[in-house]
């Protein structure tokens, strides 16, 4: 078992209709081939750089995963496939900088938090 980051941009349309089918959707096609997340972001809808597929905009998900490197061919292959991905990268990751990578992605979130607080204060 290896960990993996995967990005995956889904199309705005179905996100829009069914956003939590949508998200249930992607997140099993890893699943049922043994994919275990550690974490699993949903980024909002933003703007593509260039049209995909006649998209202009699309549903952004983050996840970080433990899998078989086996099993990352099959999910490759069938988000391939898959009427609802427009794109997606799926890395492998070393275990110490993924950690690393988290504990500044929490540092960073908290410092936004604190920031937020501070500016909400400084209104009243």
């Amino acid at each position: 078992m290896r960990q993996y980051e995967t990005t995956i941009l889904v199309r705005s349309a179905a996100a829009r209709a069914d956003y939590d089918g949508t998200v249930a959707a992607v997140r099993g096609m890893f699943e049922s081939e043994g994919a275990q997340f550690s974490e699993f972001d949903k980024w909002e809808e933003r703007k593509l750089a260039y049209p995909i597929a006649g998209e202009t905009t699309a549903l952004y998900l983050l996840g970080y995963l433990t899998a078989d490197p086996l099993a990352i061919d099959k999910i490759n292959r069938r988000l391939q496939l898959s009427e609802l991905v427009l794109r997606h990268l799926t890395i492998a990751r070393d275990g110490k900088a993924l950690e690393a990578m988290k504990e500044q992605r929490k540092k960073a979130a908290e410092a936004a938090a604190a920031a937020a607080l501070v500016a909400q204060t400084e209104m009243y």
